[in-house]
């Protein structure tokens, strides 16, 4: 009879063991199923995000296909026009099979479709207007100016409410990975057994899925990195700025050698000034040329780089104003690395060349370039995400005038200045090419100063297994 008992007891146990190790193996595979789902639903959000951007960069391939025949007269500057046009509607047809099931974005893309077409419409116009030898309207132009204005408010807001989806599907996602410990527990306690292997399963899906979440979130910062800073230098470091420059300074070299002397005093000084003005643009677009190409770093394939060498040639070039500002250096054995060799010149050249050009006066510069490997741990800069990871490490310390160190990240932003150019000549574009070169090499850049004390560039580069 207690065996009879202990045995119904048991069943007993068993059956409601296995109802309660059921329903919590369910619960559990519905919550891992919803955030599947949400991964889905965000990289589904992250794919409108770029289809969007791509319609406004192919409406920009059709406005510069129409500049560029309108200026030239050559047909062959319609190959910008003909294919960004193409690509426009095939983007509109995209977005319209990304956001079938959202009414409120399907409105805003219809409202986009509408300007494209009364845009293209106008650009339409232009080109035969060019092609029958026509004279060019104005207001044609101002329409369709308004027109690629109220196109760009209409994808931001397109692209605003994009991400309002996105931060709330992010947010459900985060909110159901919170539950599932909760439940694993509840598993554990049911079934000490199945602990183990519960466990493993579940874990290794989990550090499979942070992994992945990390890549992704990796690459989405990349792309909106890179984005802004196209964004930044896509209207100026173009052809359309290259030709009437070469032009203002060929008619400036000519007044100065044919008509200089007969201008008065002012006139001489007016024609000094437009030139001094039209070198400087002169160096900005290279310097603007050089970041960009950058950008399009996979283009090039990586190489083993000596950095000593790198430095060396480095110094070579800045000769002449190391002799001048009479300048020292003191540099520890650095490693050879799998890089771009072009880019690590670009990388040391700016960051020496602010040694030399940012120094106190009356002080001969000096410049102190070590090295050491050190753990991501270390770096208060880093996230978590790489504190386990090794990485080379190359500072360059100066003893210049410094800076206050609230402008430790704003001096790598673009155009970002800390001084007048008539102090120190420059475009505030170096740092921002350093910046980026790190960040083809999967590495980072770091600055630490005071005003007057110097200052220190860090740069880290991964060690790869």
């Amino acid at each position: 009879m207690q065996k009879s008992q202990t045995l119904q007891f048991i069943i007993a146990s068993f059956i409601g063991f296995a109802f309660m190790l059921g329903g919590l193996s369910w619960v559990s595979f519905e919550q891992i199923a919803q955030n599947t789902e949400y991964t889905q639903l965000v990289e589904h959000t992250q794919s409108v995000l770029w289809v969007s951007e791509e319609l406004i960069s192919s409406m920009k391939d059709v406005e510069t296909g129409q500049r560029g025949y309108i200026i030239t007269g050559k047909k062959s500057n319609l190959i910008h026009y003909t294919e960004g046009k193409a690509k426009v509607f095939s983007r509109l047809d995209t977005l319209k099979i990304l956001v079938a099931d959202n009414p409120v974005q399907l409105r805003s893309l219809a409202k986009i479709e509408e300007m494209v077409y009364e845009k293209i419409k106008y650009v339409d116009y232009n080109i035969e207007t060019i092609k029958n030898n026509r004279p060019l309207e104005i207001n044609k132009f101002e329409q369709g100016r308004k027109a690629m204005d109220n196109l760009r408010i209409w994808i931001s807001t397109f692209q605003n409410n994009e991400k309002s989806i996105l931060e709330t599907r992010v947010r459900s996602k985060i909110h159901g990975q919170s539950l599932l410990p909760i439940y694993q527990i509840m598993l554990a306690v049911a079934s000490f057994a199945l602990l183990l292997i519960s466990f493993y399963l579940v874990y290794t899906e989990l550090k499979n899925r942070f992994k992945f979440q990390q890549a992704l979130e990796s690459k989405i910062e990349e792309l909106n990195r890179s984005n802004s800073e196209l964004e930044q230098f896509a209207y100026v470091a173009s052809h359309d700025l290259q030709e009437p420059l070469r032009k203002i300074r060929a008619f400036c070299d000519k007044l100065q050698v044919k008509q200089k002397m007969f201008l008065n005093d002012d006139g001489k000084e007016t024609l000094d000034k437009i030139s001094t003005s039209a070198a400087r643009m002169q160096v900005l677009i290279d310097d603007l040329l050089n970041f960009s190409r950058l950008v399009n770093h996979k283009t090039h394939s990586l190489t083993s780089v000596n950095l000593n060498q790198i430095i060396d040639n480095v110094l070579s070039d800045f000769s002449e104003i190391i002799t001048q500002k009479k300048a020292t250096f003191s540099i520890a054995k650095l490693p050879e690395l799998k890089a771009y060799n072009f880019q690590m010149n670009q990388l040391f050249m700016n960051l020496i060349s602010n040694s030399l050009k940012y120094t106190k006066e009356g002080v001969n510069p000096h410049t102190i370039i070590e090295y050491s490997t050190v753990q991501g741990n270390t770096i208060p800069q880093l996230s978590s995400v790489h504190e386990e990871r090794f990485f080379h490490k190359i500072s360059i310390q100066d003893n210049g005038i410094g800076f206050e160190g609230e402008y430790s990240e704003k001096i790598f932003v673009i155009f970002q200045r800390l001084h007048n150019r008539n102090t120190y000549q420059g475009t505030g574009v170096g740092l921002a090419i350093c910046r980026r070169v790190m960040t083809n090499h999967n590495g980072f850049v770091f600055a630490d100063s005071n005003p007057y004390e110097g200052a220190t560039f860090s740069v880290y580069f991964p060690i790869t297994a």
